[in-house]
């Protein structure tokens, strides 16, 4: 993305914190607008990026990380995996999935 002559559509959602297991809730007002989205784009043949990932940054990180006895990379590390297993479960079609701890978010 993009590509030249083409429809280039980029796609994004709020970064949900580390810092719980996600609910329905944050999926209907966090991803699930935006994926509905990249869907209806896709099935038009526009070139389609559909991004987000864990916001890992913050006090709720680290209040999190005290609460559960673990540092926060730990926090982060679990958190992200039961995001990414949710999000699959529910069929969200992110073309990538990222963490804002990495060299290629930041």
């Amino acid at each position: 993305l993009p590509k030249p002559s083409e429809r280039n559509i980029l796609i994004t959602s709020a970064l949900p914190y580390v810092n719980n297991i996600p609910h329905l809730g944050n999926i209907i007002g966090c991803v699930l607008s935006a994926d509905v989205f990249a869907r209806f784009c896709r099935l038009r043949g526009w070139n389609t990026l559909y991004i987000c990932g864990t916001d890992e940054y913050g006090t709720a990180t680290e209040t999190k990380a005290v609460e559960e006895g673990l540092t926060p990379r730990q926090i982060c590390d679990k958190y992200n995996a039961i995001h990414s297993d949710i999000y699959s479960w529910f069929q969200i079609s992110f073309d990538y999935f990222g963490r804002t701890t990495t060299e290629h978010q930041t």
